[in-house]
């Protein structure tokens, strides 16, 4: 995962999302992506593995965040399908007991299933952005 400093360009004007706040809102929310990422020019394979990687970061929203977040997926003209996931918290790097604990693999298997995996945080907002190749 790549920090940037300066926000992100803004999704294109009515680009669909998918809300959640709920461990129960999560299956929709998966599904939502999946088919977002095939409509938008993935295969089977890519799109399943974008799947994983949202689910894995919309957890750890529900996890450490006390709200919600939202999901949107569109692709750009440099042929990247863009997923973003948007939240309340503000991120800090876990720690590395996080490991030896059996936990904290979530964010290292997004960065592995994805071309590229960037965040922009500021005080109490995180939007983290997976891209994939078309």
């Amino acid at each position: 995962m790549q920090q940037v400093a300066e926000p992100f360009k803004p999704a294109p004007p009515h680009t669909p999302s998918a809300g959640f706040d709920s461990a129960g809102d999560l299956a929709a929310m998966r599904r939502f992506a999946y088919q977002a990422a095939v409509t938008g020019g993935l295969d089977d394979d890519r799109a399943a593995a974008l799947e994983i990687a949202v689910s894995e970061i919309a957890t750890n929203t529900l996890l450490h965040t006390h709200a919600g977040g939202l999901v949107r997926v569109w692709h750009d003209d440099a042929g990247l399908l863009i997923c973003e996931i948007i939240d309340s918290g503000t991120f800090r790097r876990p720690q590395p007991q996080a490991h030896a604990k059996g936990g904290g693999w979530g964010l290292d298997l997004a960065g592995e299933l994805s071309d590229g995996f960037f965040l922009h945080s500021e005080q109490g907002r995180s939007v983290w952005r997976l891209t994939f190749r078309l």
